[in-house]
This record gives C-alpha cells, structure tokens and sequence, in this order.
C-alpha cells in the first residue's frame, strides 16, 4: 500500500506541476522564458532558409529580412535561435529539423567568441538546455552531444527528473525570487517580457529586439567595459571547434549551403575583445572554411565585427543591437550578400 501511495503521490505531483508551470514561467528571467517559449514553434517542412545561432540573430535578424535577401516567403523561413545558445544546440537542432524540411537549401548561422570558448554563456546552455531543451536521442548516441550534454549518468538522471517534476528545471530562478532583493523589484518587467516574447514567437518567430518591451532600449555611452574581461573568451573550447566542424559535415552531406555572421557586439566590448585578441579562434575557424577547396561553393562568411566601432546608439547593451541597430545593420548585410552573390556570378 505504502508503494502505491508514493506512486500516486508522485504521479499527482508530477501532473499538478506539468499543468501549473506556465503560470510560474513569467516570474524566471528573460532567457529561461524565451527557451520555455519556443518550444511552441512550429515547423514547416516546406521551408527553404534555416536561420539558427544565439540571442545576437534573435535581436539582430529577422525572418523577413532573411525572406527578402534570399527572394522567398516569409513562411519559407524557419528561424529557430535561442538566447545563450552553443554549437551542441546548433548541432541538436540540425539533426532534428534536416529530416523534417527536405527543401532546405540553406542556414544561416552566428559564430563569436561567445560560441568557440569556454565561458559562463556555455554552462548557462548546458543549464538550459536541462532546463527547457528536448530530450531526444541524439542527445545520447551522437558521442560529441553526450559529451556535451550527458557527460555522466548524473547529468542523464536530471534531465529525466526534470522532464517528470518540471518546477526543478525553474529552481534557480524561484529560489532567487525568495532572497535577492534586485530579482524581486525585476518580477514585473519579467512578466512584461515574458508576453512580449511570447508575442513574437506568435508573430516573427521569436525574432524581438532584446529587452524591448514598448521602448527602444539604447547602451549609455558611459556604461563600463571592464578593462580586458573578454580575456576569458580569448581560448578555444575544444568541442565547440569539433561541434563547428561536424555542423558543416552534416549541412554539407545533405546538400544545404551554410552563411556564418559575425555579428558586431557593442563598441567598448569589441575594442576590448581586440586588446585581448579574443577574435582570433573564430577568425582562424573562418579562415579554414573559406580556403578549404571543398567548401567554397558551400560555405559563406559575412564578418561585421568591425561595422559599428562608434556607434553607441545602435545598441541595446554590451552584446546586442536594439531596434535602430538592427535596421543598420540589416542594409549593411543586404549590400554584402548582393555583392557576395553578383561577384560569384561573375566568378563563373
């Protein structure tokens, strides 16, 4: 009877948080609700442009500036990044959407220092990924996602508890609610968030300028850089690079051609990531994919890191573009892929 009982219990249980999660979502901060949010996207298997990356694409491209570069619909595009995302997300992604959309014929793509070093941004993914990400089975029979993901029968063993208690996947942003006084005074902007992402994963996607919430938000100029902190950016994480490789293996032998961008971060932090040479990984993985001979036709690379030095008013933060950087810098990549396209046409 005792067995029974816990069963029950734990049934109960499970159930009453599955159906309550949604009410407690709104109150976690703004990358635990986008990910929570976009597991209601939908695929369209007739899509053509796959848009993938971290919360730079999310603020900085959209599904119909993509739909219009390329001269298809919008509903062609499927647009699919995620805050704090890494290449094992990219990877995970790819492998579940190539079999879905046999018309696809190419992705787009961000790759920074954020995504080619090891860092807080890469244990945030990991965390979310528990958290909010699918539990399919290429988490567990691909080797570099097991590694990534499932290193040990511990990280398996959350995950599955998550899955049936959902409310432990929210723990760090409940418990923070109960004793930091700067996320308790943050509850309504979140709920405010909150529909505003979900409105554009209604609307765009998921496409939305980050932070907004009916206001351009705009960096102050004064706002400090810490001297040198992008130093920690500056190494390689050795499975990030085999990640990176095994995604153009796999776009490659299903045939889809693959733009990467390198989408400017605010001027104080690229100036910073310079002293420090933190670009040099994610310039030296470009330069490999550009030169290989078997990559040229497949492969593109659009590096804007250089693009906005100065202009301070394009952004919304350290790292992302707000609503009138995203229109610069939407004109700045039309014109590079026009040349891209009519200087390869003339190549031929």
């Amino acid at each position: 009877m005792k067995s029974l009982y816990f069963l029950c219990t734990f049934i109960l249980l499970s159930l009453f948080m599955h159906l309550t999660v949604d009410w407690i979502v709104p109150f976690c901060e703004t990358t635990s609700s986008y990910w929570f949010l976009s597991n209601e996207r939908k695929i369209n298997s007739n899509a053509k442009i796959l848009v993938l990356g971290d919360s730079q694409i999310v603020t900085g491209v959209t599904p119909q500036l993509i739909a219009e570069m390329e001269g298809v619909t919008t509903d062609e595009v499927l647009y699919l990044p995620k805050p704090s995302q890494q290449p094992e997300g990219i990877l995970l992604e790819s492998l579940e959407v190539l079999q879905k959309v046999p018309k696809l014929k190419k992705v787009y793509v961000n790759l920074s220092p954020l995504n080619t070093s090891k860092n807080s941004v890469t244990d945030a993914n990991r965390q979310l990924f528990l958290s909010f990400g699918s539990f399919s089975l290429d988490t567990i029979t691909h080797p570099l996602l097991r590694k990534a993901y499932f290193s040990n029968v511990t990280d398996l063993s959350w995950k599955i508890i998550i899955k049936i208690f959902p409310y432990f996947g929210l723990s760090s942003n409940i418990n923070r609610l109960v004793y930091d006084p700067i996320a308790q005074s943050d509850v309504i902007r979140r709920q405010k968030e909150f529909l505003y992402i979900k409105e554009s994963m209604e609307k765009n996607q998921g496409s939305w300028v980050w932070k907004f919430i009916g206001d351009d938000p705009t960096l102050d100029v004064k706002e400090e850089f810490p001297q040198n902190s992008s130093q920690v950016l500056s190494g390689k994480r050795d499975l990030s690079m085999l990640l990176w490789f095994d995604l153009i293996r796999l776009w490659q032998e299903r045939g889809v051609k693959v733009v990467f961008l390198r989408i400017p971060f605010s001027p104080k932090m690229e100036k910073d990531i310079l002293k420090t040479k933190a670009n040099l990984v994610a310039d030296d993985f470009f330069k490999k994919i550009t030169t290989e001979e078997r990559l040229k036709e497949s492969v593109a690379v659009f590096d804007f890191k250089s693009e906005f030095l100065e202009e301070y008013q394009y952004f919304g933060d350290l790292t992302h573009l707000n609503q009138k950087g995203r229109d610069a810098f939407a004109i700045i990549l039309k014109k590079a892929l026009f040349d891209h396209t009519h200087s390869s046409a003339q190549g031929m």
